[in-house]
C-alpha cells in the first residue's frame, strides 16, 4: 500500500460521489425550473403548400445530460458502497467504467429497478454520448430520436434521485470498511433524516450531538 493509493481510495468515498450528483441534480432542477415555459419553434413549409409547426423546450439537452451525469455518478457510488474493493490496489474497477446507466445498475444488489426507472435510465444513457453534448453522434447510423424534457421526465428523475439517494445513506450511516487500511465517514445527509426509517431516537440523539460539536468547531475556526 503506498500513500497515494490510500489518498485515491479515501478521494473515491461514496459521500464524494454522492456530493457530486447532488450538484449536478440541484443544477439541473435550478435550470429547468427557470426555463420550462420557453420554446424554440420551427415552421416548416413545402413545396405543396402544406405547413409543420414543430416546437422543443428552449433547455433540454443540457437538463437531461446533467441528469444522467448526475446518476452515472450516484450509481456508481452505490456500487462503492455496496462493494468497496472496487477501489483496491488504488485504481476504479472495470465494474465502475462506462457511461451505460442501466448496464451500471443491473451491477447493484441492495436495490432494484422498476421497469420505468430502467427506461428513464435507457433515454438519459442516450444523451450522455451525444445528445447533451453535440447535434450528431460521430456517425450516420448512430443517430436516434431525440427525447426532449417534460414534466413527466422530469418528475421520474427527481423520484429515482430521491431513492437512490435514501439507499446511499442507509448503506453508508455506520461507516465502511474499505482497502488500503481506509474507512468511509460515517455519512450524515440531514435533509433526510425526517424520512429515513432506519434513524432510531437514540440516533436523533447522537445527531444532535454531532451538530453542536459541529457549530462549536466551526466557532473556533472563526476565532
Amino acid at each position: 500500500m503506498t500513500n497515494t493509493e490510500k489518498h485515491f481510495v479515501e478521494m473515491a468515498a461514496p459521500e464524494y460521489w454522492y456530493s457530486y450528483a447532488h450538484e449536478l441534480a440541484d443544477t439541473a432542477d435550478q435550470i429547468y425550473r427557470a426555463s420550462k415555459k420557453q420554446w424554440v419553434a420551427y415552421l416548416y413549409s413545402y413545396a405543396d403548400g402544406s405547413k409543420n409547426a414543430v416546437r422543443r423546450p428552449l433547455v433540454s439537452r443540457p437538463v437531461l445530460l446533467m441528469y444522467g451525469l448526475s446518476f452515472e455518478n450516484l450509481i456508481k457510488g452505490l456500487l462503492i458502497s455496496e462493494d468497496p474493493t472496487l477501489l483496491k490496489g488504488g485504481k476504479l474497477s472495470k465494474h465502475l467504467l462506462g457511461h451505460d446507466l442501466v448496464k451500471l445498475a443491473s451491477r447493484l444488489k441492495s436495490i432494484k429497478l422498476n421497469a420505468n426507472e430502467k427506461n428513464l435510465l435507457v433515454l438519459l444513457s442516450d444523451v450522455i454520448p451525444y445528445h447533451g453534448r453535440y447535434p450528431v453522434p460521430r456517425n450516420a447510423q448512430d443517430v436516434k430520436p431525440e427525447n426532449f424534457i417534460n414534466e413527466r421526465v422530469y418528475d421520474d428523475c427527481r423520484e429515482l434521485f430521491a431513492r437512490l439517494e435514501m439507499q446511499l445513506y442507509r448503506l453508508n450511516f455506520e461507516g465502511i470498511d474499505a482497502p488500503e487500511g481506509v474507512r468511509f465517514a460515517k455519512l450524515r445527509l440531514t435533509h433526510l433524516d425526517a424520512k429515513a426509517d432506519f434513524i432510531t431516537d437514540e440516533l436523533k440523539m447522537d445527531l444532535q450531538d454531532l451538530y453542536r460539536e459541529f457549530r462549536e468547531a466551526e466557532g473556533n475556526e472563526s476565532e
